[in-house]
């Protein structure tokens, strides 16, 4: 029997190496046989290949996000690109989904493989790639690729997973990883991959610089023709369903997003260990969140029938899946603690998909100001990470949706579809006496009393 075992696993260890690039020409070129467009982050990806390539030490990176952002499609263009120059059967692809109904471990795999090539990881004796899907199949999977990577020789590891996926690595092994966080879509990577419409990277860092120092003079006079590339559509479009680049080539993007979503809450949070009775409630609790109304922990629990410490573990997942990120209330640690976050969708594309698939979505007002709204925080919540500053928002009645502050840097924006006003700033101004205030609106760029108010289309190409 055990001849057996050994005979289908390097059987089908062979027929996944060799059919690789079927798999993942999906991936990298589109029907017609064109190349898809390239994320940013991926020439960042290729340097760290092609400095393994010239030094040959092991080397494992991470890429991890939310599903949807494109990691296969990352792996796929990298694949290929080495194809020309790689040994195909030193190039192994496998996503460990497949593995998994099979019972067969991503160790089974790698034994298997050794016998095929006739050498041992230790020993291989030219550069190996093995790019690892879909990682978080396997919960050994850490404890495999740190053996893997302490004992090999002459390889590099690529790993694809979850937002949680570096939580579920080897401690000693998450230090010395390289790790790439793929986010969503920011409005400027929307518009060269839909459109070849490239942001010269000078102006984003400008009006990244204005945003951060509330100081918009001079801006105009460097934006050249960049507002004649693009439309209101294309802004509206990019809101909707632009943030994951599934709207490449996907002809009903929010039902795609949808079914994405599906599997966040029928697959990942199964392996994050939630149980089935708490997955079910799930699905209710991002249509609470998608419709856009004021939320508390006792109106969740008492909505959705559930403990409050099962809506905290519930919350606590969607959050390391990075499919909703919070926003917590401004003020003393005993305020925060009191006060439910505001919970924004990372994509704001998910929150169209909840509201399309429950027959609620409409591109009106009241709608596009919430994905508006969900973008802006996108946008504060990578420059906090960037920057190291801190993300709130003013849990008083009347006060401003978000206070983005340091050391040298406190911003209180507003965010409105329509006309917006100035009052809500400047109270959240006064409390947090901060002299920074912008508002993030459908108009011109003017400076009224003190305030920025910002076209949202200038606010998006920031980033």
């Amino acid at each position: 029997m055990r001849v057996l075992d050994e005979k289908f696993l390097e059987t089908f260890v062979r027929r996944t190496v060799d059919t690789a690039d079927k798999a993942l020409k999906k991936y990298a070129f589109a029907p017609n046989g064109e190349k898809r467009p390239e994320r940013k982050l991926l020439p960042k990806l290729s340097q760290e290949v092609e400095s393994f390539l010239q030094g040959g030490e092991n080397r494992v990176l991470v890429l991890y996000g939310l599903r949807g952002v494109g990691k296969t499609t990352m792996l796929a263009q990298i694949y290929f690109d080495l194809l020309s120059r790689v040994p195909r059967e030193r190039l192994i692809y496998l996503s460990l989904d497949r593995l998994y109904p099979l019972g067969i471990s991503l160790n089974d795999f790698i034994m298997a493989y050794e016998r095929l090539i006739g050498e041992r990881v230790e020993e291989f004796s030219a550069p190996t790639f093995l790019f690892i899907d879909e990682a978080h199949y396997d919960r050994n999977f850490g404890t495999t690729v740190k053996a893997l990577h302490d004992s090999a020789n002459n390889l590099m590891i690529i790993v694809t997973g979850s937002s949680s996926l570096p939580l579920k690595l080897d401690p000693d092994l998450t230090r010395r990883a390289k790790k790439l966080r793929v986010p969503p879509l920011t409005f400027t990577e929307y518009l060269l991959l839909k459109k070849g419409v490239h942001i010269p990277e000078k102006l984003s860092d400008a009006l990244k610089d204005a945003f951060l120092t509330c100081n918009f003079t001079g801006i105009e006079s460097i934006l050249g023709d960049v507002l004649l590339k693009f439309s209101e559509k294309d802004v509206e479009d990019y809101l909707v369903h632009g943030s994951l680049p599934i709207y490449l080539n996907s002809e009903n993007p929010l039902e795609d997003a949808y079914e994405i979503l599906r599997k966040i809450i029928e697959v990942d949070l199964r392996y994050e260990g939630l149980s089935e009775t708490t997955r079910e409630k799930a699905l209710g609790l991002l249509l609470l969140m998608a419709s856009g109304e004021s939320l508390t922990y006792d109106t969740i629990t008492s909505t959705l029938g559930v403990s409050r410490d099962a809506v905290a573990k519930l919350l606590e997942k969607l959050e390391d899946l990075e499919v909703i990120f919070p926003v917590r209330a401004y003020g003393s640690i005993g305020k925060v603690a009191r006060k439910t976050p505001k919970y924004k969708f990372l994509a704001s594309i998910l929150r169209s998909a909840v509201l399309y698939e429950f027959g609620l979505f409409e591109r009106d007002s009241k709608t596009m100001g919430m994905l508006l709204e969900d973008v802006v925080a996108f946008y504060l919540h990578i420059l906090a990470r960037e920057k190291r500053l801190r993300l709130h928002y003013d849990a008083q009645k009347g006060g401003a949706d978000f206070i983005l502050s340091g050391r040298k840097i406190g911003v209180v924006v507003e965010v409105g579809w329509g006309k917006k006003g100035i009052r809500q700033v400047l109270r959240t101004m006064k409390k947090t006496d901060l002299n920074c205030g912008v508002v993030v609106h459908n108009g011109k760029l003017e400076n009224k009393n003190g305030v920025w108010f910002v076209p949202r289309e200038l606010f998006l190409l920031m980033l």
